[in-house]
């Protein structure tokens, strides 16, 4: 994840654990998957150091980061970027459990990029990542 992070071409960290908490709906499977094990401090520092987002995935099956983890981004100095994982126009409603999770875990407002006005977001994205 360091790797990734240190891309100049990324601008968001997406799925870091990889966890599945439950199966999604219309899923007969009984699958689940543990979150993956990393330094979450060093990932973080390196996000905040870059300006990479964090992706809080609300997606009910993934919610992910985990809340612990959330905090210590938050912590980190992170940026964010809530994503409903969407895959069929209904799920966007998935939404409200990232915003609701950050808001939980003390997420400022001004450090969720997509709800930054369209110029500084391409900005953002625009940044000497050198």
């Amino acid at each position: 994840m360091l790797a990734a992070v240190a891309d100049p071409h990324i601008d968001i960290l997406g799925h870091c654990t990889g966890r599945l908490v439950r199966r999604a709906a219309g899923d007969t499977s009984t699958q689940t998957r543990p979150e993956s094990e990393f330094d979450a401090a060093a990932v973080f520092a390196a996000c905040a150091a870059r300006g990479v987002a964090v992706e809080i995935n609300s997606r009910p099956d993934r919610l992910d980061p985990p809340k612990r983890l959330l905090r210590l981004a938050v912590e980190a100095g992170c940026l964010f970027a809530i994503d409903s994982d969407a895959h069929y126009r209904t799920q966007l409603d998935w939404l409200r459990f990232g915003c609701e999770r950050a808001a939980r875990c003390g997420v400022p407002v001004d450090r969720v990029v997509n709800t930054w006005p369209a110029e500084r977001l391409l900005a953002w994205t625009r940044r000497d990542r050198g």
